[in-house]
């Protein structure tokens, strides 16, 4: 066979090679632009969408505003009107305690017997009230009559009878003066209290 060539010398056609970064160029650029086209028509679209959504939430926060603080003022007066009503009910839990002390502790006094001096200071708890007595008495018998009647009582307890002072009065008797110290409790039971004697 002959071979005749036709083109120039140094010019001798070399075997023809596919220069590598094309099929790589293709290969990125395929995927690159299935991306680009996921991105146009699918993920611009849903942040479209989010971003309206947004918007809208935002305004309708922006309508309901006034109602929260409205929310947050009838909260903030209830509660003040709670408290107001916690201390109306104490004051009125506590009205009738002293009228019923005296209504109880004046069915336990004999007739001998007066008092100088009455102190009250609640107690532990605020169930009861302890009770400091300076009294005046006629006779013996005025002070046993007395601490008998605190003692048998169901709603006075831990009668403590102090020292006994005696001194001379205007009708030729002697006045005795001690001190009484007690608690009152009222019980829900109805107290048989001793009348006076």
């Amino acid at each position: 066979m002959i071979r005749i060539n036709l083109l120039p010398e140094g010019l001798e056609s070399a075997p023809t090679r596919i220069n590598p970064a094309v099929p790589l160029s293709v290969s990125a650029i395929i995927p690159i632009s299935l991306l680009l086209v996921f991105h146009l028509f699918v993920l611009m679209p849903k942040r479209r969408n989010l971003e309206r959504d947004v918007k809208i939430l935002q305004e309708e926060l922006k309508r309901y505003e006034p109602i929260i603080a409205q929310v947050e003022a009838l909260e903030k007066a209830k509660m003040q009107l709670t408290q107001r009503k916690s201390v109306i009910q104490q004051l009125e839990n506590e009205r009738l305690r002293y009228p019923q002390f005296f209504d109880d502790f004046v069915k336990l006094i004999p007739n001998n017997v007066w008092l100088t001096n009455l102190v009250t200071t609640l107690a532990q708890g605020a169930s009861g009230l302890s009770v400091n007595m300076d009294v005046m008495a006629l006779d013996n018998y005025a002070i046993a009559d007395l601490v008998s009647n605190l003692e048998s009582s169901q709603i006075f307890t831990e009668v403590d009878l102090g020292p006994i002072a005696g001194s001379p009065n205007t009708n030729g008797g002697m006045t005795m003066s001690f001190r009484v110290t007690t608690n009152y409790k009222k019980t829900e039971t109805p107290a048989d209290a001793p009348k006076k004697s």
